[in-house]
């Protein structure tokens, strides 16, 4: 693998030795963790068959954000940063009545867009518990949180096209939207969601593929996932660009 372009990624901080991250900002993201299992526990109490716990969702694409910056090479430290930036990225979603989630039809129109309306109201609360900490571990954050529902045509939540878009939103775009695939929800009928079958749906279905994803991270991911899960694997994949 030739060597990544660290241009975009956090680099010039460690959240393992920063002092103001383990002093102010990790227990904020711990807080908020607790805050959302005991939200999901409320949804799980009105219906005790959902599958999409927020909580768990959170730790899983942490884990599969880091997993990804190590295949790409990156640094330690910036695998470090983007697990604990990506933890936080649904906190707004506890702020939203439980109803307006779990609901057996596909969501459309105005409930998307409530639904939607998480990632600001996950800013709102940085503001009110961190207020004006400057941080660059808070700027990433933010930008995750806020942005992580983008797409690179242009077309997602608040309409940035690609260019105005983060290497680490990017791969937050891919991470988060793989988890979302591939728990089953009663919309999904008999759709196929097995990692292959999933990420050949992000990759070749129209509206998605370069659409909505940086294409190159996105094989990045892939090769990922398929390494942890090979029996999993159909087919070989694509080489892919790790330069930018």
């Amino acid at each position: 693998m030739t060597q990544p372009s660290l241009h975009g990624w956090p680099t010039d901080f460690d959240v393992r030795t920063d002092v103001v991250f383990h002093e102010q900002i990790k227990p904020f993201i711990e807080n908020q963790m607790k805050l959302l299992e005991i939200y999901d526990r409320k949804r799980q109490a009105v219906n005790p068959d959902i599958k999409y716990i927020f909580h768990e969702h959170a730790e899983r694409v942490a884990c599969d954000t880091r997993n990804t910056c190590a295949l790409l090479g990156l640094p330690e430290n910036v695998q470090e940063n983007m697990y604990w930036a990506m933890l936080v990225h649904d906190a707004g979603k506890r702020v939203l009545p439980i109803e307006v989630w779990d609901s057996p039809e596909k969501p459309t129109g105005d409930t998307m867009k409530f639904r939607r309306s998480h990632v600001d109201l996950g800013l709102d609360i940085v503001r009110e518990e961190l207020g004006d900490l400057k941080h660059p571990f808070v700027d990433l954050m933010v930008d995750i949180m806020v942005n992580h529902h983008e797409k690179m045509d242009g077309t997602g939540e608040h309409n940035l096209p690609g260019e105005q878009l983060s290497m680490p939103v990017r791969l937050a775009c891919i991470v988060e939207s793989y988890d979302g695939y591939t728990i089953p929800r009663p919309h999904f009928g008999e759709r196929d969601i097995s990692p292959s079958a999933v990420l050949e749906k992000m990759r070749s279905e129209p509206g998605k593929g370069a659409a909505m994803f940086d294409m190159a991270l996105f094989e990045a991911f892939a090769t990922m996932k398929l390494k942890s899960t090979p029996a999993l694997s159909k087919k070989p994949m694509p080489q892919m660009e790790t330069e930018r």
